[in-house]
């Protein structure tokens, strides 16, 4: 799995996220941490939400002074700490106006692999945690007069893949989910979009790949404009949605994959 080209664009102009409070879960590392460092550049306040702890990013935000940036310690499988969640960021912040729904697991095995238990967490991880921000978030955004959803999926949303039943099944259903919330919440002045990376250049994905080298060498076959992605080029592309320059698309579903997954490969 080749590394993001040097070269690779730095997006620049951000859309203006000022005074907007953005919710951003799985933050504390690659994607996540690059998405709230994208929204604070942005003008946003941040809040950063992890099962590990994210305040070394809430540090690197308030060091290069930035807007405010506040992390929590969340485990977006279990709904009670998630409503706590949005609970403690309108206290802290008063108000919430993006929820960011990145968090993710991914557990190696087919379907008589796979156990039990790690079935589940890619249920209440990947799938549940989306629908537990939505649930309890979607209320705080009624209260500003509406607001955005973004969510995570991937590329083994949209295809299958060896040995990734749990991920590829909870991914897709990220999709879908993401649409149903689209429909449901557009007369209340809420949009919500799905974002689809292909390879990422994050420590996570790299250390996958280099655990399966044979499916390092397809996916450099596959990736049309021949590297991997930058955390900061999916960062960018959430940064646009929660902004009011997407304000005419909700229910999108948005692949952001160097082209992976337009092709047959042959």
């Amino acid at each position: 799995m080749s590394n993001a080209s040097p070269t690779a664009p730095v997006a620049g102009n951000l859309p203006d996220l000022g005074g907007k409070v953005v919710i951003i879960t799985g933050g504390a590392t690659g994607i996540g941490r690059a998405g709230a460092l994208k929204f604070a550049a942005a003008g946003a306040h941040v809040a950063i939400a992890d099962l590990t702890d994210a305040t070394p990013v809430a540090q690197e935000i308030a060091a290069a002074a930035l807007p405010e940036a506040r992390a929590y310690t969340v485990d977006v499988g279990n709904p009670a700490q998630v409503e706590k969640l949005i609970a403690d960021v309108e206290s802290d912040f008063g108000r919430i106006d993006v929820l960011y729904a990145n968090a993710g697991v991914h557990h190696w095995g087919d379907a008589t692999e796979t156990g039990l238990d790690d079935w589940a967490a890619s249920l209440a991880v990947n799938l549940s945690g989306v629908f537990y921000l939505a649930k309890y978030g979607i209320p705080a955004l009624h209260r500003v007069g509406g607001g955005v959803i973004i969510t995570t999926a991937s590329e083994y949303g949209l295809l299958g893949a060896r040995r990734s039943v749990g991920y590829c099944a909870t991914k897709a259903g990220i999709i879908n989910l993401t649409r149903a919330l689209a429909v449901d919440h557009a007369g209340q002045n809420i949009r919500a979009n799905c974002i689809v990376p292909g390879p990422i250049a994050t420590e996570r994905g790299l250390a996958l790949f280099q655990e399966d080298p044979g499916l390092a060498e397809a996916q450099d076959r596959l990736i049309l404009l021949g590297r991997n992605g930058d955390p900061s080029e999916i960062a960018a592309v959430a940064a646009f949605l929660a902004s009011d320059q997407s304000s005419f698309m909700t229910g999108s579903v948005l692949r952001v994959d160097g082209g992976a997954t337009s092709w047959y490969s042959v």
